[in-house]
């Protein structure tokens, strides 16, 4: 498959920002008009991934220190590559970008944080510079509104991150414009990029991220968001918004600045998972229980452990039989808020795209966790909140910080329904893998805790924590909790020792 950038590129954009044109070099130079390296018949750069709604493609860019970027089109799969790397590539320029014969990888990406903090540290604030674009038909949101939605609401963007990472990961923001500029003819990365790159200079201060947010809808865009991907070691910087504000655009594309995919579902006829997932689908935003899914609620398990918001013992290892308490996953606990549980069979499910590129990938490891009626998964997350609930997801193991993301799914406990938002355990219900060998079981479910017990056939060693201790089995009560709060960690009261309980 062809991997193409989405869209044409507006070159009178790009040429603001750059200065001059897109595609000029001169013959005998070093380095091309827009500031790219040349190097053994090569263009280095560092490549830059782009996300959106609606879309079935992932795509790529080569951006040069000056910031300008050129397309990227790749005939094989590119989605193994990790954002921000630094990249030497070969091939023909074409008006659509350069048609990629071959590529090396030079250095990976700068690491900015380490992958799985878990001293109940917080991670440094990230500055928010939310910036209201008039494409000349007038801005829907006053600047006093897109405030109060990022940091004074009660459900503000800032308070989600608060709450969704237990205090560790505080974010502040300022909003500016609206700055007006020509209608946008046409809606791509490449167009986007430039005009945030024209758009930058305008903006005093420091900020890790820009919210482009376009106050008119653009019937060109296909999208109600846009987001340039990064790792969880290292963020990326700009997201773009479609003149919408709802909790899941303005959560979901930041969280793909910080390397998260989305959080999908699968389905398969009649079961929850069946054993050959040929015949099953992926639905690429299908968890109705995470925003960078469909809903406004907490993040799983898989999204929380990438970002490194868990430590101690909230996350545990099963390797053997055993029964578990697992604590309420949205307070700030000293004990298991999920566990993950090697499967017996290694699966594979291939996504047909939709946000993302096509492509196949590995489930072999569950995570379970407990859901209740608390901040955003109560009254803050829109709606009556949730009941009581075990939620049980499929995926890969969790990569390291500097690693690419994957997409984690939820698997549909009560399949023969066209719903996933009854895809929780019923109490007393066993989910059995469908190749034998392992089977969880929700033996009890309440708003403090849940007793969970799960047989492994053949399963040694004690299970372990993700600080790499023993884990005591079944482990500690909703005593070792506190309710969260919309507080960062060091402003936080003293909540005990070890976990995500921030000493």
């Amino acid at each position: 498959m062809t991997i193409r950038p989405g869209f044409p590129i507006l070159a009178a954009l790009l040429s603001l920002a750059a200065g001059g044109p897109l595609f000029v070099i001169g013959c005998g130079e070093s380095k091309p008009a827009d500031g790219f390296d040349i190097e053994d018949g090569a263009f280095r750069g560092e490549l830059a991934v782009y996300m959106s709604d609606n879309s079935a493609d992932r795509f790529y860019a080569l951006r040069a220190p000056s910031g300008i970027e050129r397309a990227l089109i790749f005939d094989s799969d590119a989605s193994d590559l990790i954002p921000g790397v630094e990249l030497k590539v070969w091939g023909a320029e074409t008006p659509e970008g350069i048609h990629v014969a071959s590529f090396k990888v030079v250095s990976p990406p700068i690491q900015e944080r380490k992958s799985a903090l878990r001293s109940g540290a917080a991670f440094p604030d990230r500055a928010f510079a939310f910036v209201l674009v008039n494409f000349g038909g007038g801005v829907n949101v006053t600047a006093e509104t897109a405030m109060n939605r990022m940091v004074n609401d009660a459900n503000s963007i800032r308070n989600y991150f608060l709450y969704d990472s237990y205090g560790r990961q505080n974010i502040s923001a300022q909003v500016f414009g609206p700055l007006t500029v020509s209608a946008l003819t046409a809606c791509g990365n490449g167009n986007t990029s430039g005009l945030a790159n024209a758009l930058r200079p305008m903006i005093p201060g420091t900020f890790q991220h820009y919210l482009w947010y376009f106050g008119s809808r653009q019937a060109s865009c296909g999208w109600s968001g846009l987001a340039s991907v990064g790792t969880a070691a290292r963020p990326s910087k700009d997201t773009w918004y479609n003149a919408s504000t709802g909790c899941v655009v303005l959560v979901q594309e930041p969280g793909h600045n910080f390397g998260m995919m989305h959080s999908s579902s699968i389905r398969c006829p009649g079961v929850p998972l069946a054993d050959n997932t040929a015949g099953c689908t992926a639905s690429e935003y299908g968890d109705p229980f995470d925003p960078m899914g469909g809903g406004c609620k907490h993040m799983n398990a898989w999204q929380k452990a990438y970002q490194g918001w868990f430590g101690g013992c909230n996350g545990v290892n099963v390797t053997s039989s055993g029964t578990f308490t697992l604590l309420p996953y949205e307070m700030r606990c000293d004990g298991a808020q999920f566990l993950k549980i090697k499967a017996p069979k290694t699966r594979m499910i291939d996504r047909s795209g939709g946000g993302g590129a096509a492509s196949t990938e590995t489930l072999d490891y569950y995570y379970v966790e407990l859901r209740t009626p608390l901040d955003f998964d109560g009254p803050l997350g829109g709606g009556t909140g949730l009941s009581p609930r075990v939620l049980l997801h499929i995926a890969n193991d969790v990569k390291t910080a500097a690693q690419r993301a994957i997409h984690p799914y939820i698997i549909d406990m009560t399949p023969n329904t066209n719903s996933f938002t009854d895809a929780a355990f019923a109490v007393g219900q066993t989910f059995t893998d469908p190749a034998g060998g392992l089977s969880i079981t929700a033996t009890a479910v309440s708003a403090t805790q849940a007793t969970i017990t799960v047989e492994i056939a053949g399963g040694t060693g004690a299970p372990t924590c993700l600080d790499d201790s023993t884990f005591a089995a079944p482990g500690p009560g909703v005593e070792t909790c506190v309710t969260n709060t919309a507080t960062p960690i060091g402003t936080a009261p003293p909540l005990g020792t070890g976990g995500a309980s921030g000493t």
